[in-house]
């Protein structure tokens, strides 16, 4: 069984979740790790999606040339996590910017 680290997003803004999953991501790959990373930010209270989910998605697809291709859960069952493998370090995101997103929804 490979190694495996992991981040929850759990409870973060929109903007806090997106700074954290970078701070998380950077320590990795600063720190020599590879291996598989499993982002657990949760499926929404409907279960169609929740906020944190689509716009980590949408911020990883947008860097996608630093990490390439990302596991989204629902192909593992999991409709409440992405999985992704590091490769070069990301630029930080300046604290009270989200890069656009909403810092006033706070997931539950």
């Amino acid at each position: 069984m490979s190694e495996s680290r992991s981040i929850d997003l759990h409870n973060f803004t929109i903007a806090e979740a997106i700074r954290e999953f970078v701070r998380f991501y950077n320590a990795c790959v600063r720190s020599g790790y590879r291996g598989r990373l499993e982002v657990i930010h949760g499926y929404g209270k409907s279960g169609s999606g929740g906020v944190i989910r689509e716009e980590l998605r949408k911020f990883l697809k947008a860097h996608e040339e630093t990490f390439g291709e990302f596991l989204s859960g629902e192909s593992l069952r999991n409709p409440g996590v992405t999985i992704l493998y590091p490769r070069e370090t990301l630029a930080a995101m300046p604290l009270g910017l989200g890069g656009g997103l909403s810092s006033s929804r706070r997931r539950k």
